[in-house]
């Protein structure tokens, strides 16, 4: 087991508790009286209306992956002008159903050939259809996106199916996640005409699960103009991962957002024989409250006050062994970074992925960052790798679309 100082763990407790939504305060005056209370506040001003757009047809006639909805202009967002997209996806059992995202364009004319396109799986921020970034007016991580845009890409950013949307999110499954990002793509390509042909992937913890499920399937069905993905901190062995944040201090929403996705991908897995009645009763909060929420709601919840000791749901272990991702081959080139301080995912875990993808003969370049956590909070001083390793990744991106040659590091490893 991994083991972290007090002085992390506090570090941890705060952080999570914090997250994306920013609660400043915390640091800044007097504590405030009621934690949850200070998270839903930063998470209701952060939140847009969730509007009729992201309401699909009833039934929804079925229509090829991809297809558009609809889409709609918007400024809402912080980082200024984006089109919102409805679009045709698929569940991981092969099902029709609605998925939203957004794609951000540079102003200006596109150069010739089109904008290069950067498709982005993002992190868990949660299960609740109000937890889908494109419902965020920071989208969820929208400085990082707008240092792609300024770069001169094209972003596309779909949400996971049944966020924004109705349905039900099956959080860390690489199938249906994988849908959401081909689709996602796409879709994109339908709504404009200025893309390139050519297109790269940015993925970063759920989302680089995702990513990487996706690229499972690239080998087996290619999807035309792929160039390679950065993936970052990826949610890929998913046992470990689970027993690592169920015994870590502070992240006891992630030991509760797992299961609750796994029950909405197959509902004959049963929370009542995973958690414990505590952490049963405060369910509530992530039907609606994202994971700034969550992460407050069940930051005091760890081991055997969050999991049932003896909890013996097969289902539920099956379903994370088949999510995981690592010990297949994968259409490359892939650029895998990893912080040595992050504490959500450890570099141990990750240096686990990158030698299993290595063994299958993927096209790995695997570098591993001092100092580097798995978000940034500056209020704090803490890096995360997406801030830490920008420069890195841009530079990565752009050799792509310049057709030079990959440094692959599996035969060092």
């Amino acid at each position: 087991m991994i083991r972290y100082s007090p002085a992390v763990i506090k570090k941890k407790i705060l952080a999570t508790a914090a997250l994306t939504l920013g609660l400043l305060a915390a640091t800044a005056g007097p504590a405030a009286a009621d934690p949850l209370d200070d998270a839903w506040q930063a998470q209701r001003g952060n939140a847009l209306p969730r509007t009729s757009f992201y309401d699909p047809p009833t039934p929804l006639p079925w229509a090829p992956g991809g297809t558009l909805i609809r889409q709609q202009d918007t400024t809402e967002y912080a980082l200024g002008a984006a089109t919102r997209l409805l679009y045709h996806s698929r569940t991981s059992d092969g099902r029709d159903v609605a998925a939203s995202g957004v794609l951000v364009v540079p102003a200006g004319q596109a150069p010739a050939g089109g904008w290069p396109v950067v498709l982005y799986a993002h992190g868990a921020s949660g299960i609740a259809r109000d937890c889908a970034p494109s419902l965020m007016r920071d989208l969820y991580h929208g400085d990082q996106i707008q240092r792609f845009v300024t770069a001169g890409y094209a972003v596309v950013a779909p949400d996971y199916a049944g966020m924004g949307t109705t349905g039900r999110p099956e959080l860390v499954n690489k199938t249906s996640e994988a849908y959401d990002l081909r689709y996602g793509l796409r879709a994109a390509y339908r709504a404009r005409s200025d893309l390139a042909r050519q297109w790269t992937v940015w993925a970063h913890s759920q989302g680089g699960g995702a990513a990487l499920g996706m690229a499972e399937q690239l080998v087996r069905t290619p999807e035309p103009g792929y160039r390679g993905m950065v993936v970052t901190s990826p949610a890929a062995d998913l046992p470990a991962l689970f027993d690592h944040v169920v015994e870590t201090p502070g992240y006891g929403a992630f030991g509760v957002l797992l299961p609750a996705g796994a029950h909405n991908s197959d509902p004959r897995i049963r929370l009542d024989r995973i958690l414990t009645t505590e952490a049963l009763n405060r369910l509530a909060t992530i039907q609606d409250g994202c994971l700034g929420v969550a992460s407050v709601a069940y930051a005091d919840l760890t081991g055997e006050a969050l999991i049932r000791p003896d909890q013996d749901d097969p289902r539920f272990a099956r379903y994370l062994r088949v999510n995981s991702t690592g010990d297949r081959p994968v259409a490359g080139p892939i650029l895998l970074l990893q912080g040595d301080a992050d504490t959500v995912t450890p570099s141990a875990l990750t240096d686990g992925v990158a030698a299993s993808l290595c063994a299958t003969g993927s096209d790995v370049d695997y570098r591993v960052y001092p100092g580097l956590e798995h978000d940034s909070y500056p209020q704090w001083g803490v890096v995360g790798i997406d801030d830490g390793a920008a420069t890195v990744i841009l530079t990565w991106i752009g050799e792509r679309f310049a057709d030079r040659p990959t440094t692959p590091t599996c035969q060092g490893m």
